[in-house]
């Protein structure tokens, strides 16, 4: 699996520039990437799969919210909605929960991208914005993706294409984590971040658990964009 998935990660940036340039040859797949309507013009690229997007405050189920921010007051799980100037490209919303000796934020962040090239369409765009994210968050692209449960590395089952990143920040006497988990479904790439902090030197956050939460939320987030 982890195989398949390096090697479709490799294979993601070239996908994307073969939709700038008409890639020829005959690689047995369908390609309709430039493809117009009948009698449409060579340099008319194709609209993104999704025009809108959804509403974030109200995309995490509140079962979910209840896990991750244990104790909460009620307006905490209503969310903060992020402030943007194009509601239709850019939304977003964030959770916190302080408590006497730990804390927890949770962030979404939902972006439409949109081509301003006419023979690059917005799912191909797309594409290539995630490629240049998950490069600069150091995901590997042509080796088999690191074992290590703390590296950054790609994932499966979420999205066309996504990568979780875990980092530790040493805070004495106690420790905060911080999961990001971005993930690609046509036009649409979502960020979901969640991090933890606290003030006890034990227990130790268990990570595993922390990701496996993360993943819950973009797995949520990932199934309402078709839903």
């Amino acid at each position: 699996m982890q195989r398949t998935m390096a090697a479709r990660w490799a294979g993601l940036v070239l996908a994307a520039v073969c939709g700038l340039t008409a890639c020829s040859g005959n690689g047995g797949g369908e390609d309709t990437t430039g493809a117009g309507p009948p009698g449409g013009s060579a340099g008319s690229a194709q609209p993104g799969r999704y025009s809108g997007l959804p509403e974030p405050c109200g995309a995490v189920g509140a079962d979910i919210l209840r896990e991750l921010l244990p104790g909460a007051e009620a307006e905490v799980y209503a969310g903060e909605p992020m402030v943007t100037y194009d509601t239709g490209r850019r939304v977003g919303c964030e959770w916190n929960n302080t408590a006497e000796t730990a804390t927890q934020r949770l962030s979404v962040d939902y972006q439409r991208v949109v081509s301003y090239d006419a023979d690059v369409s917005d799912d191909d765009q797309a594409a290539l914005d995630f490629g240049e994210r998950a490069s600069e968050a150091g995901i590997p692209s042509a080796a088999p993706p690191p074992t290590d449960p703390l590296a950054p590395r790609p994932l499966d089952g979420i999205g066309q294409d996504a990568f979780i990143d875990d980092r530790q920040t040493a805070s004495e006497p106690g420790e905060r984590r911080e999961i990001t988990l971005a993930f690609r479904n046509a036009n649409v790439i979502v960020t979901v971040t969640y991090a933890v902090s606290t003030t006890l030197p034990e227990p130790p956050l268990d990570s595993e658990q922390l990701q496996q939460r993360t993943r819950d939320v973009a797995q949520r987030l990932a199934e309402g964009l078709d839903g």
